[in-house]
């Protein structure tokens, strides 16, 4: 049996997933069995996988790889009492036939007396995490960047946001009270065009009079191209959290996000970093992966190292804002994306490189974790209701990937009777069809045994391109390929697993479990 896990994870939420939420959650413990005991595999699926023998609960995410021996025995488990297992095994030892149905036990890939250890319906209502509130302010969205995939359309003709806006907007967030978290995201467009508001809204937000106790975090999504002296100290000084938008090395950078001018920006954005760096101001990069740059994982992992960049996300060009009308320019198919992914994780690991990217980061989360933090890998993600995207002009969307879908527009922060940002979605139809939204609902996810891994993706991006949220994401073979990839490369190569344990892929936690229990010898099937 082999798979990998994160026991400390699993330990804290044991006990946080029963008091809060009454999720069922036992992955340690002895167990005590009888001859007697009837063991169960209903709702089980065996999967090939690269050649292996992959064991997954489609509803709980409960999964391990079998070898052929304990393949062949586990096909014969259901509704069997475990002294049948005991005996026909006992050439393997007398602790076999034990360690190998407490640890499917564990995992949650057997019930005894038709107790499980994982609660089968461990997704069935949330992501089964707390969350706070996000909202992000496009402060501005115009740019002065020219990307032909711009998720906000932004152009040097769009509108920008006012101070009245700008305060009535965080007036209604810290109305909110679903969270005692707030967390404040500026963005664009570039942001930096309106610093003085920036700077503004910021104080503003820092000293509000509703603010009391709650927690507040703010961060800011920049091309770094405006980045001075000043507004770095000012970032420093205001414990602002940064992420920076990169596309590559000067020629990918420059084919993909040129200044609207047609000059290049790669020079800009270098001394932005460069300043970032010198006063200390710690950040992350976004990719995004289109055309210009979808060729040559090493050659980004050489820029992103050359750079000082070793924490970074890498997001597929969606179909939305500009990118509708450039899919032909920028799009790429899922074959053409899962690619570049794998080569530049088996590049990362080859040459132990220290870099964390952070979609991947996430799936092993997933993959080790009964809960989903990640809000646009799941169909659980708050929006509209606590995530919201307040455009330039007031208009309010459930989520900054909507704000170019005139259908999900929930309302205007000056609408007559709007007391929260989270009102207006309360009795909005199409909200409530994101929250009603289940994998096993949705054709295609239904039938899929990673379901509750990718959780149906983005509602945004099947609204836009199928017109209905309650469809699977388009990107659905992307995730239905890369999680068993993960699963079965971290499981059988150690070294892999060991560099990006090391590399804060599992939180410096990670345990990779391997032992043969049922040997592929004498594993003949008995009745």
């Amino acid at each position: 049996m082999r798979y990998f896990s994160r026991p400390s994870r699993e330990s804290a939420e044991s006990a946080y997933l029963t008091d809060l939420y009454g999720k069922h959650y036992e992955p340690f413990g002895a167990i005590s069995l009888s001859d007697e005991t009837i063991m169960g595999t209903d709702g089980i699926v065996l999967e090939e996988v690269a050649g292996e023998t992959l064991a997954i609960h489609p509803e709980n995410a409960a999964w391990a790889f079998l070898n052929a021996g304990e393949a062949k025995w586990y096909r014969q488990l259901d509704r069997k009492p475990f002294g049948w297992l005991r005996h026909n095994v006992s050439s393997h030892g007398t602790d076999a036939a034990l360690g190998f149905i407490a640890h499917l036990y564990r995992r949650g890939l057997l019930t005894l007396n038709s107790h499980a250890a994982v609660d089968h319906r461990m997704f069935a209502d949330g992501a089964n995490y707390e969350e706070g509130n996000l909202i992000e302010l496009l402060i501005t969205e115009k740019c002065n960047l020219a990307c032909p995939y711009c998720l906000a359309g932004a152009n040097s003709s769009m509108p920008a946001m006012d101070r009245d806006i700008a305060r009535k907007t965080v007036d209604l967030a810290f109305a909110m009270r679903e969270s005692d978290t707030l967390a404040f995201e500026f963005a664009g467009g570039e942001p930096f065009l309106k610093y003085d508001l920036m700077k503004e809204t910021v104080q503003y937000i820092r000293n509000h009079p509703q603010r009391r106790n709650r927690r507040l975090f703010i961060s800011t999504q920049t091309n770094a191209t405006l980045l001075n002296e000043e507004r770095v100290r000012w970032l420093k000084e205001e414990d602002v959290r940064v992420g920076i938008s990169i596309d590559g090395g000067a020629q990918s950078q420059n084919l993909s996000r040129p200044q609207v001018n047609g000059k290049e920006s790669f020079s800009k954005l270098s001394k932005g970093i460069d300043l970032l760096h010198r006063f200390e101001v710690s950040f992350g990069g976004l990719v995004v992966l289109n055309r210009s740059n979808a060729d040559d994982p090493a050659a980004l992992a050489a820029t992103m190292l050359s750079l000082g960049i070793h924490g970074f996300r890498l997001n597929p060009v969606a179909y939305l804002g500009d990118a509708r009308k450039n899919w032909n320019k920028v799009g790429l198919n899922q074959e053409h994306i899962i690619g570049f992914i794998k080569g530049l994780m088996d590049h990362i690991v080859e040459q132990r490189l220290p870099l964390l990217e952070d979609n991947v980061r996430s799936m092993c989360d997933f993959l080790t974790s009964k809960q989903r933090r990640t809000r646009c890998m799941r169909t659980h993600c708050g929006a509209g209701d606590t995530f919201q995207a307040i455009a330039a002009n007031g208009d309010i969307y459930p989520c900054g990937r909507a704000t170019q879908s005139p259908g999900l527009k929930l309302g205007n922060i000056f609408d007559p009777g709007v007391e929260s940002l989270s009102q207006p979605s309360r009795n909005n139809v199409i909200m409530a069809q994101i929250r009603e939204r289940r994998p096993a609902d949705l054709e295609g996810c239904n039938s899929c045994s990673y379901r509750q891994l990718c959780q149906s993706g983005c509602s945004a991006q099947a609204w836009e391109r199928y017109g209905a949220v309650r469809h699977r994401t388009p990107e659905c073979s992307f995730y239905k390929t890369l999680y068993p990839y993960l699963m079965r490369w971290l499981s059988f190569d150690e070294a892999a697993f060991d560099h990006l344990n090391a590399y804060n892929y599992f939180n410096n936690e990670g345990m990779r479990f391997s032992h043969e229990f049922m040997p592929l010898q004498d594993g003949a099937v008995v009745t």
